[in-house]
């Protein structure tokens, strides 16, 4: 009723859905006492008769005129709800303190309300105290801070990406000015091109975007994790014409008309970005590489939104995708659907291109391809490499083998192929510098005399693709290496090596008893010939003879005394072994 003079508030009932009949009879009290003050203020009304139309006192009335200072509606005269609020925690003070030990040194591993009750029971349990219940436990944690909790719960670098201030963009004047790339696996399983029942996996895709127009410059798709190989094929592809690429494929030479040389390449710290050669090679050609601070993962923020889009929009339409995580991969059944071969992929990527090329882009008013045509309008294009210096950009980039290969009689061995021509003939046992393309492995190039040379492929002993990345896969997949056992082989081996085992034993045994009976025998022998000596004496009575030398010193005799014993030992040993009597020979004293 007075609401103008009060900044214009109303005096309808405001109420949420925790809203029940007494929270509906605290509303209007507190609305009639608002009107009731408004008319005292407004003069309508005399002190004493607003008190009685109150019935409060008075210190309670100069209460509720200060809470109605400002105010622009009854609300600041609302009574608050008695008993516990919404929210509040109630319980132990040490079943509390046990909460909040228990979820710093257990949510960041388990990141569940559950696994921070379990370590509060086990603790309880050891503390002799009573266990605190799951809700109370998950009221606790649903108080704390929830920048703390989702850091805890997705990481650091995640919370950074969500929570943190990004201040500042990049701003580019014209195309090719800057250009980002990056990897990332595809949300898609595909196929052998030989045998369409094999699955093999899902494929990694590099792509690189033109900042400026939105353009999206190449991609290469691999089977196996991204390399120096990934980076040198995308860089042909953003800064060569695609037209042998695009007819190679099948595919219409004019699809894709946008390429050219990058002034700056702006990539995260993978290894095969900041590697040395990459980067030397790119400034060969007048292109500067820039690496992203580590952790700010925003400032790759459009090469990472065009991945995201060409995975939502594109990989997710196809058949055998699988889904950003594990809850949509499970309803998606995508082995069964798999049918996408890695060329059929190659050309379902280029359409796809081609239709986001032709479609209005938000941040431009007008589609990448319109975009890019102002910039290089007619037949000028400022960043084009020169014809002459295709092959040469094309050969600095390609991989190249880490050792020099031996050139044999059959050639070069590379990729269980032989490659061969007359350029080798004169260069027999010499060691060569090879690079190799990784769309066609029918010929390598050979550093000869300081210049790149083809050398064709002259046998391709099992058949192996002439494509890289499905040549890696079948030497991934190629099974038992050669030289592998079956279970029988194994078996056999095993058998023939213990029947070795056992010959020799058997031969070293026997030779060992034949030379103990030679011993007994001539040991006998010599016994016998003792005997039948003149000077011999019975058997058991102790021979004596008078020494021919002189008599021996004393301490020579205490120095012979063990070496004595030693014999005498010796000798009774043997006459044991051979069941012979033993005869003493002294020397006299």
């Amino acid at each position: 009723m007075n609401d103008e003079k009060n900044g214009g508030g109303s005096n309808e009932i405001m109420l949420d859905i925790r809203s029940g009949p007494k929270t509906l009879e605290r509303h209007y009290e507190a609305r009639k006492r608002y009107e009731v003050i408004m008319d005292y203020l407004g003069g309508r009304l005399v002190r004493q008769r607003a008190i009685d139309i109150l019935q409060v006192s008075r210190s309670h009335f100069q209460r509720l005129l200060a809470k109605c200072r400002g105010a622009v509606n009854y609300k600041a005269l609302v009574k608050e709800k008695s008993g516990r609020k919404f929210g509040s925690l109630r319980g132990r003070s040490d079943s509390l303190s046990l909460i909040e030990e228990m979820f710093k040194k257990h949510f960041h591993s388990t990141r569940t309300f559950a696994g921070v009750w379990a370590a509060c029971q086990v603790e309880a349990d050891v503390r002799k105290m009573p266990r605190p219940s799951y809700y109370l436990v998950k009221r606790w944690i649903r108080s704390q801070d929830s920048t703390l909790i989702f850091k805890l719960k997705n990481g650091e670098d995640a919370a950074k990406q969500k929570l943190d201030l990004r201040d500042g963009y990049k701003k580019t004047v014209r195309a090719l000015e800057w250009v980002q790339i990056d990897h990332t696996p595809m949300d898609l399983l595909v196929v052998d091109e030989d045998d369409r029942t094999q699955v093999l996996g899902r494929p990694y895709i590099s792509l690189a975007i033109c900042l400026h127009t939105r353009a999206i410059l190449g991609f290469y798709i691999s089977l196996l994790p991204p390399s120096a190989v990934s980076v040198a094929m995308l860089m042909e592809t953003i800064v060569l014409p695609k037209n042998d690429l695009l007819k190679g494929w099948g595919l219409p030479e004019d699809l894709w008309p946008m390429y050219g040389k990058p002034e700056v390449i702006h990539s995260d710290n993978a290894k095969e970005f900041v590697s040395d050669v990459f980067v030397l090679n790119a400034k060969s050609f007048d292109i500067t590489v820039l690496h992203r601070a580590i952790g700010r993962k925003h400032e790759g923020g459009h090469i990472e939104s065009l991945i995201g889009k060409q995975m939502l929009h594109t990989v997710h339409q196809l058949p055998g995708a699988t889904g950003s995580n594990t809850l949509q991969r499970k309803k998606m059944n995508s082995e069964a659907k798999a049918c996408f071969t890695l060329s059929g992929l190659r050309q379902a990527m280029v359409y796809r291109i081609k239709a986001y090329h032709e479609t209005k882009h938000s941040s431009l008013g007008r589609s990448p391809r319109e975009a890019w045509e102002s910039d290089f309008s007619g037949s000028f294009h400022s960043r084009e490499l020169p014809e002459s210096e295709h092959n040469t950009f094309k050969y600095t980039f390609y991989p190249e083998v880490p050792k020099k290969k031996k050139v044999a009689p059959e050639g070069i061995e590379m990729f269980r192929r032989f490659y061969s021509g007359p350029l080798l003939k004169e260069l027999v046992s010499e060691e060569l510098d090879v690079k190799y393309d990784p769309y066609d492995l029918s010929y390598i190039l050979v550093k000869i005399e300081g210049e790149w040379k083809k050398v064709n492929c002259k046998r391709n002993r099992f058949n192996k693709s002439s494509d890289f990345e499905m040549y890696r896969w079948q030497r991934q997949q190629r099974g038992d290496r050669d030289g592998t056992m079956s279970p029988d082989g194994a078996r056999a081996l095993g058998e023939f090596h213990k029947t070795s085992a056992k010959e020799q034993k058997a031969t070293r045994s026997e030779k060992q008893i034949r030379k103990r009976q030679k011993g007994k025998e001539d040991y006998r022998k010599e016994q016998i010939k003792r005997s039948k000596s003149p000077n011999s004496a019975k058997p058991g009575v102790p021979v004596t003879r008078r020494s021919e030398s002189k008599r021996m010193p004393v301490n020579a005799y205490k120095n012979n005394v063990f070496s004595f014993t030693g014999g005498m030992n010796a000798v009774s040993e043997a006459s044991d072994e051979f069941d012979m009597p033993l005869i003493y020979e002294t020397s006299s004293p």
